[in-house]
C-alpha cells in the first residue's frame, strides 16, 4: 500500500465520517425554567488563518472540532436503570471531553477551565468518544453537559435526564440519591475511535473504564495479539496505550479490553500513520 502524504489524507478521513469544513459551533441553551435543552448550531465568525512554519504539517491551518455523535436532548430513566449518555467528536490535534452536571450559563461554559490533561499533537486528527454513566436513581431532572475542546475551539451540548415517573409519583419521598449497590461489569467510558498522526510521532490511546470491582485492562495490537511492554509499546498504569515512534506498519485496529469478575467490555481504535510532507 502506498504511503499517503498529509495533503491526500483528507480523502482518507471521509472513510471515518463526514467532516464539515463550514466553521460552526454546537451550542446548548439551558433553560432554567423548564429544564429543557436546545442543541442548536450557531455559525462562528470567519478568521484568517495564521501562517507558520508548522502549518505545512497540518491538514487544516485553523483548529477545528465537530460532533460526530451529539448527546440526545432528553432521556428518561427507568426505575433502577443505569443511564449512559454518549458524546463523540472529531477534530484537529487531540480533542478532550469533560462533563459537567447541573445548570451552567453559556458564558461560564466558555470560560470553564478543563480538568483534563491535554496532549499537544498539532499534526493529529482524532475522533474521541466519551460516555457519562449515571449509576444511581435521580430524584429530580438533571442536566448533563458534554464539553469538547481542541486548540482554540470549544463545543458543547446538553442532555436533560428525567427520573422515573413512578419515583416522582411517590411525592418526593426519595430525598437522597444513593449509588446502586453490588458489582458492575466494566464499561469503557473514554476512548478514541480514530487517531491519525505523522510517522515518528508518539501517540497515546486512552482507555478509561467504569467498573466495580476494579477492571483489568489489556490491549491487542493491529495483528490481534496481546501487547506486551516493549521500548515502543507501553500499557500505562492508567490503562492507556503509549506508542512511541509511530511507523507505517503500526497502521490498523487496536483493541482495549477491560474485564472483572462480572464481565468485560472492549473498544477499538484505528491508528493511521501519515507520511510527513517533504520540506
Amino acid at each position: 500500500m502506498q504511503k499517503m502524504n498529509l495533503n491526500l489524507c483528507a480523502i482518507a478521513l471521509l472513510l471515518f465520517g463526514s467532516i464539515s469544513l463550514v466553521h460552526s459551533r454546537a451550542v446548548d441553551i439551558v433553560d432554567n425554567e423548564n429544564n429543557d435543552a436546545d442543541n442548536s448550531i450557531e455559525p462562528e465568525e470567519e478568521q484568517q488563518p495564521a501562517q507558520s512554519k508548522h502549518s505545512r504539517n497540518r491538514l487544516f491551518e485553523d483548529d477545528w472540532l465537530k460532533f460526530t455523535k451529539t448527546p440526545p436532548t432528553k432521556m428518561q430513566q427507568a426505575a433502577g436503570a443505569t443511564i449512559e449518555i454518549v458524546c463523540e467528536m472529531m477534530g484537529s490535534q487531540v480533542p478532550s471531553i469533560q462533563w459537567i452536571v447541573g445548570h451552567m450559563p453559556r458564558s461560564e461554559i466558555d470560560n470553564l477551565e478543563s480538568n483534563a490533561i491535554t496532549e499537544y499533537a498539532p499534526s493529529a486528527i482524532v475522533r474521541v468518544k466519551s460516555v457519562h454513566v449515571i449509576d444511581h436513581m435521580l430524584s429530580e431532572p438533571r442536566v448533563y453537559t458534554c464539553i469538547g475542546r481542541s486548540g482554540s475551539k470549544t463545543i458543547y451540548a446538553s442532555t436533560v435526564v428525567h427520573p422515573s415517573h413512578s419515583d416522582l409519583e411517590l411525592g418526593g419521598l426519595i430525598a437522597t440519591e444513593k449509588q446502586y449497590q453490588g458489582p458492575q461489569k466494566p464499561r469503557i467510558i473514554y476512548t478514541e475511535k480514530t487517531h491519525l498522526d505523522l510517522m515518528g510521532s508518539t501517540i497515546m490511546l486512552p482507555c478509561k473504564v467504569h467498573a466495580r470491582p476494579h477492571a483489568r485492562i489489556t490491549w491487542k495490537s493491529n495483528e490481534d495479539k496481546e501487547i506486551v511492554q516493549s521500548h515502543r509499546f507501553k500499557v500505562l498504569p492508567t490503562g492507556d496505550l503509549l506508542i512511541i515512534g509511530l511507523k507505517w506498519e503500526d497502521m490498523g485496529n487496536y483493541k482495549c479490553i477491560a474485564h472483572n469478575a462480572v464481565g468485560h467490555d472492549s473498544a477499538d481504535t484505528f491508528v493511521y500513520p501519515v507520511l510527513k510532507d517533504e520540506d
